[in-house]
């Protein structure tokens, strides 16, 4: 009975005492507390479930008999799941729960249409357990896949490789998601928008329009020719650089004012950096075709655009690291902030390699290595990832008002993920750089290559554990969040404190 008593607690907290004070915070969570804690606990599940994938695929680039008699853990299979499950799992649940808390914040009153919510992310989770069983059996090719390996040799595409009946249902909950977010926008209070707001449109807009189109371009009725591998590329770059990547923007803008309780620098230079970084993240996908079967403009155009975010990237960087290091006494006090400011210098770093990966020199020398393995892994678990973690322990206590269960955990958490990445995307960069100047070496054996790469890969192996036991720690930890008993100061006290909305402060 106590057991069913917390769980109830958690998720139908009573109103009392001094919480009487944040009645219009609390009322606008209790609106949406169940819907996103059903969105954050398949989260925690996918993140754990994606790095165990990414775990096995990397421990097979250095010892490929690992798990060599089960034919559903083959590299082929358990490399796209990793990504999908990575990406359309974690990413999403998690970046969407961020995305749609403070849409409701800064709507400034309840919501309703919590049902939608509710369906639309059930359906989508229901969707990506079918579509990644459907890989691990091997329907991975596209739904014509007979007639156009016959034509054209058409294969699977980066992060499009779930079953082809899978493709609508994910679309159709994204939908429902995505119109209940528009309606929350719609009916706030305050009528001014801020940033946070501008990329989570942006984000939902973005994701819908590009999911739509590779699926027809790719999918239903492929494109001729070298068109597809240009269409594969662009929906790539896009997933990650005008969806997830906005989704984290968007939770920096929100928390970096509300957990220090200060303007953030600069902010009158965010409306030129949103569309100046949507612009050119967009179009710079074409940079990685270089020397490919298209046209070399084409190339061109994706070259330019990746120089394009140099400028957006810089007001990034001094918006978010000067507020930073501006109260920088105050960030070993908060976990949250600890996982942005990590988060955004790996976005910075992330967004430097983006630059000089899409230079013709280094495509000649990493173009077919772990390069663009690395620098998409810094973009995901290095920015997206940490922004996301941080930013749930942070609207997991406001949920809840419960303070963190044990903080043993969190430390944990934010050690293996940190420590994991470095090691991680260091290894693959770093030998990806040296691999592709191994291919190059006309008198280098292929054998010699995998010989000397094979330190790299075992420590991005061990990188990856280590962000397994941070995965696992943050399931534990939200499942004592759910689980624990309810102290009288968390039932009838205030635990946090509410900063206003200072985000469209001018600093």
């Amino acid at each position: 009975m106590k057991f069913i008593s917390n769980i109830c607690s958690s998720l139908w907290p009573e109103l009392s005492g001094e919480l009487k004070g944040r009645e219009t915070q609390w009322s606008i969570d209790s609106s949406i507390r169940y819907p996103l804690l059903g969105m954050i606990k398949p989260a925690a599940f996918w993140f754990v479930v994606s790095l165990i994938f990414g775990l096995i695929a990397s421990i097979k680039l250095h010892s490929p008999g690992f798990l060599g008699s089960c034919e559903w853990l083959t590299y082929g299979k358990v490399e796209p799941v990793f990504w999908n499950s990575l990406i359309y799992g974690w990413l999403f649940n998690a970046g969407l729960a961020c995305a749609f808390w403070l849409l409701a914040r800064l709507g400034g009153a309840p919501i309703g249409n919590g049902f939608l919510l509710t369906v639309s992310l059930s359906i989508w989770n229901v969707a990506l357990v079918v579509g990644l069983i459907g890989i691990l059996m091997g329907g991975t090719l596209p739904l014509n896949w007979r007639e156009s390996l016959t034509v054209s040799g058409q294969l699977p595409y980066e992060w499009l490789e779930m079953p082809p009946f899978i493709a609508p249902i994910l679309l159709a909950s994204f939908i429902g998601m995505g119109l209940w977010g528009l309606l929350t926008f719609r009916e706030r209070v305050h009528r001014a928008s801020y940033a946070s707001q501008w990329y989570v449109l942006a984000a939902l807009f973005a994701f819908a329009w590009i999911y739509t189109a590779a699926q027809i371009m790719l999918i239903r009725e492929p494109s001729q020719g070298s068109l597809q591998y240009l269409v594969g590329s662009w929906y790539a770059n896009n997933l990650l650089m005008i969806v997830i990547v906005p989704l984290a923007l968007a939770c920096v803008y929100y928390l970096l004012p509300k957990a220090l309780g200060t303007p953030i620098v600069g902010y009158n230079h965010s409306g030129r950096a949103f569309w100046s970084w949507f612009i050119f993240a967009s179009c710079a996908g074409s940079a990685e075709l270089i020397n490919g079967p298209i046209p070399a403009w084409v190339t061109a155009v994706g070259i330019i655009a990746a120089f394009g975010i140099l400028y957006p990237l810089t007001v990034f960087g001094i918006q978010f690291l000067s507020t930073l290091f501006a109260n920088f006494t105050r960030i070993w006090d908060t976990l949250s902030l600890r996982f942005v400011l990590f988060g955004c210098i790996g976005f910075i770093v992330f967004g430097a390699y983006y630059i000089y990966g899409s230079l013709r020199s280094t495509q000649e020398v990493a173009q077919f290595s772990s390069f663009s393995n690395g620098v998409q892994l810094l973009g995901l678990l290095g920015f997206a990832s940490m922004i996301f973690s941080g930013f749930l322990y942070f609207i997991l206590s406001r949920l809840l008002n419960k303070e963190l269960p044990s903080a043993a955990l969190a430390e944990i958490h934010f050690w293996m993920q940190l420590s994991g990445v470095l090691l991680l995307v260091s290894s693959l960069i770093t030998g990806g750089l040296q691999e592709g100047e191994l291919m190059n070496g006309s008198t280098v054996s292929v054998l010699s290559i995998v010989v000397n790469l094979k330190s790299y890969y075992v420590m991005a192996s061990l990188g990856m554990f280590l962000m397994l036991l941070g995965a696992i720690a943050f399931l534990v930890s939200f499942t004592l969040f759910m689980f624990s008993t309810r102290s009288e100061k968390e039932e009838t006290g205030t635990l946090i404190g509410e900063s206003p909305e200072l985000e469209a402060s001018v600093s």
